[in-house]
């Protein structure tokens, strides 16, 4: 059974991500069954390179101008999330959704979108977007 951690309880969750994904992908590692909740999380601005964001609930989220290159986001929540600005290049983003989000300026470039859910809207202003695939 997967626990699931609140934004209430993120505070410590969060100081994992003060010391960058490496840190924070060796506890994901240690805490596979618990599911992750950031919605409303400000990480603006935060270099996040290989972060395994796998399966996290992002929603609303801020996570302008966010270095995400080469970040595992597979099936995760990002619905109405701020990627403006977020570098996602060669990021996984496959299964996640995007709905609502705003992603103006951000870098998609080498981006999985398999099976992503998403309008044209959300990636409206999004540089390098790739084809996405369907399975």
């Amino acid at each position: 059974m997967r626990q699931v951690v609140d934004i209430c309880m993120t505070e410590g969750v969060l100081a994992h991500l003060k010391y960058g994904a490496a840190q924070w992908n060796v506890w994901r590692d240690e805490h596979p069954d618990v599911a992750v909740t950031l919605d409303g999380a400000n990480l603006n601005g935060m270099i996040l390179t290989g972060i395994n964001f796998s399966r996290v609930s992002l929603r609303g989220a801020s996570l302008h101008a966010a270095n995400l290159m080469n970040a595992d986001l597979r099936d995760a929540d990002l619905t109405g999330a701020n990627l403006c600005e977020a570098d996602l290049i060669a990021a996984k983003l496959d299964e996640a959704i995007l709905t609502g989000a705003n992603l103006r300026e951000a870098d998609l470039l080498g981006a999985d979108l398999t099976n992503t859910q998403y309008s044209p809207e959300d990636l409206k202003g999004a540089l390098h977007v790739p084809q996405a695939r369907q399975r």
